[in-house]
């Protein structure tokens, strides 16, 4: 059973391209991660609407597959899987704290934790859980080294010190105590073990200060599959959910992780041109023999990186072909060769999917631009339709697409 996303476009429309989310991938791929760890309580972390997956989608998907915690990285995501009736406990840390602020208002009222990194926070927090007549549940942040958010070790004392007070006054609730490892996608660092220990020690000082939380978490994907003494009492899987390398060194067909997003279009022109023909603007590709260009009509604007030209990563008719010239903002190019029998127009080409089916990867797209899987799932633009599939992703001929979707 195959569905477009009611928000997005017609299936007309979405001839011009779509990107396939296999859910039973994103659910699988949980099912296998959570047999790597012992920790009792496992986070789906579905920001940036759930890594280009779509937010509500996979949230349901990952519940069902057995995460018990959700995490965002803006609040508006989180109060939109509440309104989506999900129940599930979410927590949240990235926000703008004002006195004002109606989205942690409405964040506080929707039962949504927090993370809290610096006494400012707290106050805010503290001040608007009093006006609602109930504490703001947190979980407290550490700077371990990655100096983005959270508290650095020498203001860790009075951040405790004033949360402990914010407990005693009814107007916050500490659940949990995190950290971000520098070194996450590199696990064997040193770095590593030196975060934790000053993790745990930051830990021992809440407990001391009177401060009792049930959440110790670290762990995100690569040190799910690599470093299990981490995994304290919640791990938080991103990217491994959705079947990419956390890491350059883990490949995640070897811990049976596939992945649940495919991008694909139809072959708009096919045609022949001489040798010394300069293709797309600047002439940067010129033909040295007569050759068959192909259409796609997806571009910059569609989140294909200008970097992937001269790469052969897309697949057409169950051959790879390279991009030629410079993608431009709607469309690109590629080479199909002297002899292009056997493809024709309205034949599929898939950009990337599932390795294992003979696709490009999105890890293999982003090591072509010098980056890594994650930046392209998440550069595809919302202009796209979404389809999602109950089973293994399959690439029709889109001649046969708009009748297939119900």
């Amino acid at each position: 059973m195959r569905r477009i996303a009611q928000s997005e476009t017609t299936p007309e429309a979405a001839l011009s391209g779509q990107v396939s989310v296999d859910l039973s991938a994103i659910s699988d791929n949980i099912k296998a991660l959570k047999q790597r760890t012992a920790a009792p309580h496992f986070m789906a972390v579905i920001k940036g609407n759930g890594y280009g997956h779509g937010l509500v989608d996979v949230a349901r998907t990952a519940v069902a597959a057995g995460a018990d915690w959700l995490g965002t990285a803006q609040l508006n995501e989180a109060i939109a899987l509440r309104q989506a009736g999900i129940t599930v406990p979410v927590l949240s840390w990235l926000y703008l704290a004002s006195q004002t602020s109606a989205t942690i208002r409405e964040a506080l009222e929707y039962d949504v934790d927090v993370s809290l990194g610096s006494v400012g926070q707290l106050e805010v927090l503290a001040g608007i859980a009093r006006q609602l007549g109930r504490p703001a549940v947190v979980h407290l942040e550490l700077d371990s080294g990655l100096s983005r958010g959270g508290a650095r070790k020498e203001d860790w004392p009075e951040l405790v010190a004033q949360a402990r007070k914010a407990e005693q006054d009814g107007t916050v609730l500490v659940r949990g105590i995190w950290t971000h490892l520098a070194w996450a996608d590199v696990p064997a660092h040193p770095g590593n073990a030196a975060a934790v220990a000053e993790f745990e020690e930051a830990v021992r000082e809440a407990q001391a200060a009177g401060l009792d939380p049930q959440l110790r978490h670290v762990s995100s994907s690569a040190n799910i599959l690599d470093r299990p003494e981490f995994h304290f009492d919640m791990v938080r899987a991103g990217l491994a959910i959705y079947g990419l390398a956390p890491a350059d060194h883990l490949d995640p067909a070897d811990f049976g992780l596939r992945p649940a997003l495919s991008v694909a279009a139809p072959l708009v022109m096919v045609k022949k041109v001489p040798a010394g023909t300069g293709v797309s603007y600047e002439h940067q590709a010129i033909t040295h023999e007569p050759r068959y260009l192909g259409l796609i009509p997806l571009g910059y604007a569609d989140g294909i990186p200008k970097g992937i030209s001269g790469r052969t990563l897309v697949q057409i008719a169950g051959r790879k072909v390279p991009v030629i010239g410079k993608v431009c903002m709607d469309q690109f190019m590629v080479d199909l060769g002297p002899d292009a029998t056997g493809i024709e127009v309205g034949h599929t080409a898939v950009l990337f999917g599932d390795p294992a089916g003979g696709a490009a990867s999105a890890d293999d797209w982003g090591a072509a631009i010098g980056s890594h899987g994650d930046e392209i799932i998440n550069r595809i633009a919302p202009r796209l339709p979404r389809v999602y599939e109950s089973g293994a992703y399959e690439c029709p001929d889109y001649q046969e697409a708009a009748s297939d979707v119900a």
